[in-house]
């Protein structure tokens, strides 16, 4: 499917960025970059041309990714998408090309066909002061690192460890989203983060979406990254030394496939390392040296919260972190009030609760569905018991390191292999202490115990 990207020199968004489109074939109407760049732009102004095309190829990415939908494929998954993208340098970007497609495959699952073509100068413009209905703020100055703060208890446990190192300069906390709640989510951990840390942190929040907003794809794969862009626009503005950090948990970040039929790209990879090392390649040909690192990347989740260098914050924070990947599907949860924000019975909500467990903090009635009590049942035959079913025939496999390092090397080559492998044990572990000590006699029975 080829994909026309075109940017429109005849008209202005009111922040100074150029309207640009997305054609999609069979679309009934071009897509429209919806971006809230000024934001962006107010805390670090535009570093360089090369970041500002960085950030607008990983966002038209996502934009696609949410717009055609996989049931248009041969297989109804694998989409094959030739986009042609406009840049300042694309004789600089060609280098680059293969790796970028190797990365967006392996991230997305999907066969990517990229090239580039020149842009016009001018594709933001900042807007005259007249325009303007109040002086812009203050660069943001003193930056030290960058770190996502996605709305995740892994970023927010991240994020602590981060302050809590308390070196010279700040950390500029990043936030993407498209949705209002994870909008929210966002600003209520940085409210706790911001009054135990004064003047420590910065929250920036980036909107990417596009217009019309309805989605015809859920699965949005390529949200890491537009994450990652972000982060690397605001380090870059900040020196070409500073680090971009997104945190997430090893076990979930290798995110091997529960079951056979979750093998390939039905299984995230969000922060898988192998797809880190794509990326990390692909900045490098592009001559950016800020490095990028996941500093929770071998450790558990449980891990992540017992381990924590403030772990009284973390506490007083995590009842407004959002973990769940189901967290539009309420009208079937037991508990709907908008308090309850994670549904329970999702792959991440599982690990979560096992985690909270491990660190005191579990507690069924913070979720939609509690899978220790019988509200969901692993043999229940509707698509909702689908990834307990999976996690419960994960644990009964009983799989040894050998055999979960086989499986990590099926998915791609990665390196500190043993060690990737212990963490899924251990991980794998943890839930099913969750399971056996909380569970029910059904649950129990279950997975053996």
């Amino acid at each position: 499917m080829k994909i026309d990207i075109r940017i429109d020199e005849h008209s202005r968004r009111e922040d100074g960025l150029s309207r640009i489109l997305v054609e999609i074939p069979g679309g009934d109407v071009p897509r429209e970059l919806d971006i809230s760049f000024a934001e962006l732009f107010n805390r670090c102004r535009v570093p360089d041309e090369l970041v500002l095309d960085l950030l607008i190829v990983a966002s038209l990415t996502y934009v696609v990714d949410k717009s055609v939908p996989r049931t248009s494929s041969f297989d109804s998954w694998t989409r094959e998408l030739s986009i042609e993208f406009p840049v300042a340098e694309p004789t600089r970007w060609r280098v680059v090309s293969g790796n970028l497609e190797r990365t967006l495959n392996f991230l997305t699952g999907d066969l990517w066909k990229i090239s580039f073509r020149k842009r016009k100068p001018g594709l933001f413009i900042e807007p005259s002061r007249e325009r303007k209905r109040k002086p812009l703020p203050e660069k943001l100055e003193n930056i030290r690192a960058v770190c996502s703060l996605s709305g995740g208890t892994d970023s927010l446990a991240g994020a602590i460890g981060l302050l809590e190192e308390k070196g010279e300069g700040v950390i500029h906390l990043i936030g993407h989203y498209d949705a209002p709640g994870a909008k929210k989510a966002q600003q209520q951990l940085f409210s706790k983060i911001a009054d135990a840390y004064p003047e420590m942190a910065h929250l920036t929040q980036v909107r990417v979406s596009h217009k019309p907003v309805k989605a015809k794809e859920s699965t949005l794969r390529s949200r890491s990254f537009v994450f990652m862009a972000i982060g690397i626009f605001a380090a870059r503005a900040a020196g070409e030394e500073i680090p971009v950090y997104m945190p997430e948990n090893g076990f979930i970040a290798m995110n091997l496939p529960l079951t056979p039929a979750r093998a390939g790209s039905c299984s995230t990879r969000t922060m898988h390392p192998f797809y880190l090392d794509r990326l990390r390649e692909t900045l490098s040909g592009l001559g950016i040296r800020n490095p990028i690192a996941n500093p929770l990347e071998l450790k558990t989740k449980g891990e992540c919260l017992t381990e924590s260098s403030n772990f009284r914050l973390l506490r007083s924070a995590i009842d407004d972190s959002v973990s769940c990947s189901h967290g539009t599907r309420k009208q079937t949860w037991v508990r709907r009030s908008k308090e309850i924000r994670n549904c329970g019975y999702c792959v991440p909500c599982i690990v979560r609760r096992a985690a909270m467990y491990k660190a005191g903090m579990d507690r069924g009635d913070q979720y939609g569905l509690d899978i220790c009590t019988g509200e969901i049942k692993h043999d229940d035959e509707n698509d909702r018991a689908n990834d307990l079913r999976a996690v419960v025939n994960l644990i009964v496999s009983g799989k040894s390191i050998v055999e979960i390092e086989r499986e990590i090397i099926a998915v791609a080559a990665v390196d500190r292999l043993t060690e990737r492998a212990k963490v899924i044990e251990r991980g794998v572990s943890e839930i099913r202490t969750l399971l056996s000590e909380k569970g029910n006699k059904e649950v129990r029975r279950a997975i053996g115990t």
